[in-house]
């Protein structure tokens, strides 16, 4: 038998997540291990996590592909040969708070905030720091900082109240176990970036047609008016906005918002007649890997990390 068939035969019994950590394992050396879902994750992980371990160890993290098969190489585990502290799994929520059955998930699986990582890296904080590092816009008042922060929240909590029948369809579908592709949702059909701002094309002001647009994209049947309302009213029951949109949509917002300020920066700072020139160029597929390692760390997160993989440092340490 050949390696291949070596390799195929595992296969069939577990993940191939599980059977990449397989040959990437080695008891012998200072190495923790994390599971993430894509690949945009290990950018903002391996930041956090090579924050708080001791330099002489290193993360080692292995994209499984999607949330489920995060899980599922959990469940490929045999738990009494490995250390739950050692290895842990990173999955975002999405929607599933609001499951009529809430899941259960084990002691080393880290589940995000909100709907995704997304969520706690989209920040106003993180957009100041993108305009400096990035863009190169560093001569501004406190006053002028401040006015930024206030003007960014302001258009993310517009985008993602504008996002809202978007979610509520998308909800609807996770309760009737409808698939469809939501990375196929086409955001700069609907939103537009101008003078500073974002704000719907005038054909998608009104909801249906948002919903309508979302529907075409991706391949799926609408609900009706009143399902959605009720999906919409639940996702609205927490209070911020932003908090159950889909994080990948709020990244296309993220790189937006960034390029839309920056190109009419004289709006906002008095510094500056023109854009200063930028160090890289920022678009949707690129700003989580320059965003990601600037992003304020959950408290959520910490404390994951600190009872997990610290926790087994220090007992290797103690041993």
């Amino acid at each position: 038998m050949t390696m291949l068939d070596v390799h195929a035969a595992a296969l069939e019994t577990v993940g191939e997540a599980y059977h990449d950590f397989l040959l990437r394992f080695d008891r012998t050396k200072k190495v923790v291990y994390g599971f993430v879902e894509g690949k945009d994750d290990p950018s903002f992980y391996r930041s956090v996590i090579e924050r708080f371990i001791p330099e002489e160890w290193s993360v080692d993290l292995i994209r499984a592909g999607n949330r489920n098969k995060v899980l599922r190489a959990e469940s490929d585990f045999d738990w009494e040969i490995y250390s739950r502290k050692q290895i842990s799994f990173f999955v975002d929520r999405d929607l599933t708070s609001f499951d009529r059955v809430a899941p259960l998930y084990s002691q080393n699986t880290y589940v995000t905030d909100a709907y995704s990582i997304e969520n706690a890296i989209v920040t106003a904080e993180v957009m100041l720091r993108l305009l400096a590092e990035v863009h190169n816009v560093v001569d501004w008042t406190l006053e002028e900082q401040q006015a930024l922060i206030s003007h960014f929240n302001d258009q993310l909590n517009k985008f993602a109240h504008a996002m809202n029948p978007i979610m509520a369809q998308i909800l609807f579908w996770r309760f009737q176990g409808i698939s469809a592709n939501l990375n196929n949702l086409d955001l700069a059909s609907i939103f537009q970036f101008n003078a500073g701002t974002v704000s719907l094309v005038a054909e998608f002001e009104q909801e249906d047609a948002r919903v309508n647009r979302l529907c075409e994209c991706v391949g799926a049947p609408k609900a009706n008016a009143l399902d959605r309302k009720e999906m919409s009213d639940a996702l609205c029951s927490s209070g911020d906005p932003k908090k159950w949109v889909r994080g990948k949509y709020l990244v296309w917002f993220l790189a937006g918002m960034i390029n839309e300020t920056h190109k009419e920066i004289r709006t906002f700072l008095h510094a500056y007649n023109q854009p200063p020139k930028s160090k890289i160029s920022i678009g949707p597929k690129n700003v989580m890997v320059v965003a990601a390692p600037r992003a304020r760390i959950p408290n959520s997160l910490r404390t994951f990390v600190e009872n997990g993989f610290n926790q087994f440092i220090r007992d290797k340490q103690a041993a």
